[in-house]
């Protein structure tokens, strides 16, 4: 007995929309960082699930099937205990250094699943120039999955400043070992200059919210 067609909707993708087969979905999401899709048993089913954008239920079974921690009770949009005024559909971004300037590296977490997005260091360089190269870092990966909806959030006011004005003013001093670090930075800074993006930057609130998801626990 033939099995029976499937059709697939891609919301997050290389090319977002409906796809009659499998091997034309996988060519969408595979290797896509971020990427959400949905078989549906009807063409028209599927078409309706695009134009209504991914359901709340989407995330739910996924993260249990991950194996990480139940959803909270009050919220069935992601594994961590977020407060209510923060978007789940978001990478936060942090930075830990030792010393001042010191080995320094940065991160980003989706706040959906708990999941590390990516992770850089640890090179030599200041804790503001990490939540400055992450903010960047984060951009990057958003632009090349053509995702312009995901909010990044930073708590560092200084590191939002400089991104929205598309420089670093960084005194780290330039010597064999900071080198590596003013060389992304110079890489960062050009990117933004090159780049639009439409994703919200926001500031985390750390006062009302604790520390960022993506924090290092180094206090």
């Amino acid at each position: 007995m033939a099995a029976k067609q499937k059709f697939y909707t891609v919301w997050v993708g290389r090319k977002p929309g409906v796809y009659a087969t499998w091997a034309e979905c996988k060519a969408q999401v595979e290797g896509e960082k971020g990427a959400k899709y949905k078989s549906y048993p009807t063409c028209a089913a599927a078409e309706d699930a695009f134009r209504e954008g991914v359901p709340a239920d989407y995330y739910k079974p996924r993260l249990r099937q991950a194996g990480l921690q139940n959803p909270p009770e009050y919220r069935t949009d992601t594994v961590l205990p977020l407060p209510p005024q923060v978007v789940a559909d978001a990478i936060a971004v942090d930075a830990a250094c030792s010393k001042n300037p010191g080995p320094m590296e940065y991160r980003g977490v989706d706040l959906r699943t708990g999941a590390t997005v990516f992770h850089y260091g640890p090179v030599v360089g200041t804790n503001n120039i990490g939540e400055f190269l992450a903010i960047v870092h984060c951009l990057a990966i958003l632009k090349r999955q053509g995702n312009e909806h995901t909010t990044v959030y930073s708590d560092s006011r200084n590191a939002l400043l400089w991104v929205a004005k598309k420089e670093c003013k960084t005194k780290l001093e330039k010597n064999k070992e900071t080198l590596p670090t003013l060389q992304l930075v110079d890489r960062a800074v050009a990117w933004l200059q090159k780049n639009s993006y439409r994703n919200p930057l926001v500031k985390w609130r750390t006062e009302k919210w604790g520390e960022i998801p993506a924090d290092f626990g180094r206090k």
